[in-house]
């Protein structure tokens, strides 16, 4: 290659039905913009896009999108180190470099990844890095937030928690050298693991095809999804929380929400807004689609409510049908929340006066 041509940088893979400017017009996510350490990410009013001369494929924006548009190959090798499973990661401008585990950055790794390891039986990163304090990407947040924060919820489960480990270069290589071992979930017959190199090309096959990082359909699964929830006094990645005195019952939020962490059910008699925060990605797009400000999201929160009980209504006024929540005074003026925010105006006046 000419001195004077730039390698390619590996370019995130944009899926656009994923990402939130694709499903309402009105998101204020700006992940992938406030991540990028190059300002590679431009987003105007009108369309997301990447510059990519500015872009060095660090992999930082596929960590912070919540809805898991943004997607990197992740190289990794799993070794077995005192019979746990070991997830090898490099970075390229560590003695790493030019291995099958160097990535462009270790911080690339996001909530979601970090689960998908730790669900398919890893119990620890070993790491090649360099002082990240140095590198002209430095992160915001780092992989070890990331898993300070997945531990404390883990550890609310009685779960092991996941550890980094960090050894010199030398050290690295050689676990890195070692023979790959069967990993869980990995099926090879007593026959075909005695046959010799037969075996090792069957294992690597099935390594590749159990890869939770890489494959498509773990790629935009709800973190949430992958913790235990044995019960609602549990910490979550996401929690979407409604306020009752504020939310008019508009069900703006339920018909915007992908992951159906927002749902609304009806039983019979009994009407609900069914919260399942497991399900939440923390994309933002019930928080900008209520126009009454009656919807939170917190990071690391606690999943308190299950539900939202509705009271269901005929409005005196105009003789439509709503639903508002029960602590809403709106239930108790037996109006829609039209008819009530309009005072004493009749309901064609409100229409045109808009």
């Amino acid at each position: 290659m000419p001195m004077s041509m730039k390698p390619l940088a590996p370019y995130p893979e944009i899926s656009a039905d994923h990402c939130v400017h694709a499903q309402f017009s009105h998101a204020s996510c700006q992940a992938c913009v406030l991540a990028c350490p190059h300002q590679a990410w431009i987003l105007d009013e009108h369309s997301l896009g990447l510059d990519e001369d500015a872009c060095d494929g660090c992999g930082l924006c596929v960590a912070s999108c919540p809805t898991g548009a943004l997607h990197s190959h992740f190289p990794y090798e799993i070794r077995h180190i005192g019979g746990q499973a070991v997830a090898l990661f490099g970075c390229e401008k560590s003695a790493a470099s030019g291995t099958p585990a160097s990535l462009p950055c270790i911080h690339s790794l996001g909530v979601r990844q970090l689960l998908l390891l730790h669900g398919s039986g890893v119990s620890c990163l070993f790491l090649a890095d360099e002082d990240c304090d140095t590198c002209p990407v430095r992160p915001e947040q780092r992989l070890e937030q990331r898993v300070q924060k997945l531990n404390q919820l883990l550890r609310e489960r009685h779960r092991s928690p996941l550890r980094l480990l960090r050894r010199p270069a030398r050290v690295w290589k050689a676990v890195l050298n070692q023979e790959a071992l069967i990993t869980r979930g990995t099926q090879l017959s007593r026959r075909a693991f005695l046959s010799g190199t037969s075996s090792s090309q069957m294992l690597r096959e099935q390594l590749v095809s159990m890869d939770p990082l890489n494959r498509p359909e773990c790629q935009t699964i709800a973190p949430g999804i992958l913790l235990d929830t044995g019960g609602t006094e549990q910490r979550l990645p996401w929690v979407p929380q409604i306020q009752p005195r504020q939310c008019t019952g508009c069900d703006a939020c339920i018909n915007l929400c992908a992951t159906q962490a927002l749902r609304y059910e009806r039983d019979e008699d009994i009407a609900r807004y069914k919260i399942n925060a497991p399900m939440c990605s923390g994309c933002g797009i019930c928080v900008d689609a209520c126009t009454q400000n009656a919807i939170q999201l917190k990071p690391w929160g606690h999943w308190e409510e299950e539900s939202l009980s509705l009271s269901h209504g005929t409005c005196r006024r105009c003789g439509n049908d709503f639903h508002v929540p029960a602590e809403n005074e709106l239930a108790q003026a037996d109006l829609c929340p039209t008819c009530y925010s309009s005072g004493s105006k009749q309901l064609f006046q409100v229409l045109g006066a808009a």
